[in-house]
């Protein structure tokens, strides 16, 4: 499988992780992702973990451009494109800390979007608050035994976040992020991961349409883009016991893919993200 980007056209875990200045100030690199960013074959890892692919990116645009960087990740488990909303536009400290002096910018979410649906998300969401605590326990075992059941009833159909829905999010979150950064952020986005996993009936017919649509979204809203999958695939014997989290190669993967799509903007030889179209159509400049 190539290595290189496909084409263009609460609680949130916050790790921030400096690396060695060459000359120029260090370039700030943000990510915004799921639990696919901090975790690997073996299982969740410590921020400043070397093969994780933010860590494996943030080496390589440090190589490549002769410049430090720091790299902060934004992600918490099971992020949707929903959650993800909701942080760039209620966290005050992400969007104004973090994302607003980003230099390049990675939207690392849609997996948990795109995975098959079993057990209605919005059920999944009230079992916290079920009272009393046997009652919850019992809830949550039985969501968590019904969900790979209702998946192989459905032949894996049907997505967590329907496909209309998670369009406009998206869209609403990478013009959140054009916004914030005033347009002139490098960014990529990338696309979302399938599985082997039994919780999910091995299963996920949608993946690729689903990948299709996502990233033919981000390249109209001036994103570069790279597929997860077809770098994860060659090694999913290797894939963590979930059958979804990647092991240290395909992080690697990944991390390389992911420079080879921002380091043409960061040089100047293709285009940044660029500001929303309702502030261009405001006049207001990328300055």
């Amino acid at each position: 499988m190539s290595g290189t980007p496909d084409g263009r056209g609460s609680g949130d875990e916050l790790a921030e992780r400096p690396l060695p200045a060459a000359g120029a100030s260090p370039l700030r690199l943000v990510v915004l992702a799921d639990s696919t960013s901090f975790t690997d074959g073996t299982g969740p890892q410590l921020p400043d973990e070397p093969t994780l692919y933010p860590n494996v990116l943030a080496r390589r645009l440090e190589t490549d451009l002769d410049r430090g960087v720091t790299v902060t990740v934004i992600a918490r488990p099971g992020t949707t494109v929903r959650d993800a909303v909701v942080t760039v536009r209620k966290d005050r400290h992400v969007q104004f800390d973090v994302i607003a002096h980003a230099d390049a910018l990675v939207a690392g979410v849609g997996s948990f979007d795109h995975a098959p649906a079993g057990t209605p998300p919005a059920l999944q969401a009230m079992v916290p608050y079920l009272h009393p605590p046997r009652l919850r326990r019992r809830a949550r075992q039985w969501s968590h035994a019904a969900y790979p059941r209702l998946v192989a009833i459905r032949r894996g159909h049907g997505r967590r976040t329907p496909a209309s829905e998670f369009d406009t999010l998206y869209r609403q979150l990478l013009e959140q992020l054009r916004g914030l950064t005033w347009g002139r952020a490098a960014g990529v986005a990338l696309g979302p991961t399938s599985h082997r996993s039994a919780y999910y009936g091995h299963l996920h017919p949608e993946h690729a349409a689903a990948e299709a649509a996502q990233l033919r979204l981000a390249r109209e809203l001036g994103f570069a883009t790279v597929a997860s999958w077809p770098l994860v695939e060659p090694h999913a014997d290797e894939l963590n016991v979930d059958g979804i989290h990647w092991p240290a190669v395909a992080h690697e993967a990944v991390g390389h893919a992911l420079a080879d799509a921002l380091l043409p903007q960061l040089r100047g030889d293709a285009p940044v993200i660029g500001l929303p179209e309702a502030a261009r159509r405001a006049g207001l400049g990328a300055g």
